[in-house]
């Protein structure tokens, strides 16, 4: 790569501007380089307009000597973005704020990607590293962007998407884990082989892998690092106790790296079911190898609390639980949920993925009621009827909360559970603000 050592007086451009975006403007300006600043939606901010150029311009972009892209920015699917596509016939470099920051840092980077269960991960090993006083800090894909973090701190407890990973050249974390694959995010990638391929970056220079061995996806590639030997694979489950690996039998967390058996502690009350034990397992692991003692690690999870949108109980109305499991925006995700609780008032839809909820009917016959939101409520109403689950299209979350609590007045459900299998674009932000908004209105409801 031509930069990164020095940056002063290099002409370098900023594709997207978002919290991202603007991360890595804030870090370039220190740097002495020249900012060429571009958002399709265009950007907001005095303080930023002196940056602004229009990276659509073929002579601008060709003038460049490097253009730091947002995870937004499509690289290959379903067709490059016009700039990425000038870049590539210029011959000018693509990079990441990751490539900016491991080039910047040299640090320890614990990194976490999987389709479920990272976030949870990444914050429990924070958590942990932040109890036993470790000097470390949290970031990307959750908590504050890569380059606005602390320079000082020994630990960086990273969450990386497939979109981060897709477009990072310079790999090598201290400690890589991959916690699970399951179809998301296809159309960016072109294909369940492009989705792969994005997440098994993170084990490129790997020091230290963890990898979940749960679903044939990860199993496969847990093959394939010990087929090549590279160095301390460390395999991890939920639900059983892999060889020479850490996972789960009787409750209780065992270490077998070694090849005996080792009980750590038993399960999490708060974090049960086989996703999160699969999530305290990644966080053991990652501890272990980075220093932390058994019993700090012990110690430190029994006081984690559980991550806001992820199966968050928000209040108990005449005997009924209410559940904002919005960040379930894919059928995996939604699983866990409907395998925990029985009785079910489900409030499910907002913007379809792939594969929609097809994977759930064995699961349908849980459902009592099934109160539709957003764009993919027609389609999913035809479906669960089909199943003879009884349905009602409410378009709007706020109907959906209110009716799920007049009938369960009439037939009273274990939970009222929001785990909608969809993305919240249609009518939201983001899933945090669908679920806080989904306990605002529960709330609303006893006043």
């Amino acid at each position: 790569m031509i930069l990164l050592d020095d940056l002063k007086n290099k002409r370098i451009g900023v594709l997207g501007f978002g919290n991202t975006g603007k991360a890595i403007v804030d870090s370039l300006e220190a740097s002495g380089a020249k900012i060429f600043l571009h958002d399709d939606m265009g950007v907001k901010g005095l303080q930023y307009q002196k940056y602004c150029a229009d990276l659509l311009d073929e002579e601008i972009v060709k003038s460049l000597d490097a253009i730091i892209m947002s995870p937004g920015i499509h690289l290959f699917w379903p067709i490059p973005h016009k700039t990425v596509s000038l870049a590539r016939k210029y011959g000018i470099e693509l990079i990441s704020d990751l490539d900016l920051f491991q080039k910047q840092m040299g640090k320890n980077i614990i990194a976490i990607t999987g389709t479920n269960g990272k976030s949870t991960t990444t914050a429990l090993i924070e958590h942990i590293f932040e109890s036993a006083k470790k000097n470390s800090c949290i970031g990307g894909n959750f908590g504050p962007p890569i380059l606005s973090l602390d320079d000082s701190c020994d630990f960086y407890v990273l969450e990386l998407s497939s979109y981060q990973l897709e477009h990072a050249n310079i790999l090598g974390f201290n400690t890589a884990t991959l916690l699970n694959i399951t179809p998301d995010h296809l159309t960016r990638h072109g294909g369940m082989h492009g989705y792969i391929s994005a997440k098994q970056k993170v084990f490129v220079n790997a020091k230290n892998s963890i990898i979940g061995i749960d679903d044939d996806h990860c199993a496969e590639i847990f093959d394939f690092l010990k087929g090549i030997k590279q160095q301390n694979i460390i395999p991890i489950s939920g639900k059983s106790v892999p060889d020479f690996g850490i996972g789960w039998k009787d409750n209780h967390l065992i270490d077998n790296r070694f090849g005996r058996y080792e009980i750590i502690c038993e399960k999490h009350p708060k974090l049960d079911g086989n996703h999160n034990r699969q999530n305290i397992t990644a966080a053991y692991a990652a501890c272990i190898v980075n220093g932390i003692s058994k019993g700090d690690f012990i110690t430190h999870l029994k006081s984690f609390e559980c991550l806001t949108h992820r199966q968050e109980f928000v209040a108990c109305i005449d005997g009924v639980a209410y559940i904002n499991d919005s960040k379930a925006t894919n059928a995996d995700s939604v699983e866990q949920a409907l395998m925990r609780f029985d009785n079910i008032f489900w409030i499910l839809g907002g913007r379809p993925k792939e594969g929609g909820i097809f994977s759930l009917q064995k699961y349908f016959s849980k459902i009592k009621y099934a109160f539709l939101i957003g764009e993919a409520a027609e389609d999913w109403n035809t479906l669960l009827t089909s199943h003879n689950v009884k349905t009602e299209i409410t378009v709007t979350l706020e109907k959906a909360v209110k009716r799920a609590y007049e009938e369960a007045k009439k037939e009273t459900p274990e939970v009222v559970l929001l785990s909608p299998a969809c993305a919240s674009f249609d009518q939201f932000k983001s899933f945090e603000e669908r679920g806080e908004k989904f306990k605002e209105f529960v709330r609303n409801l006893e006043k």
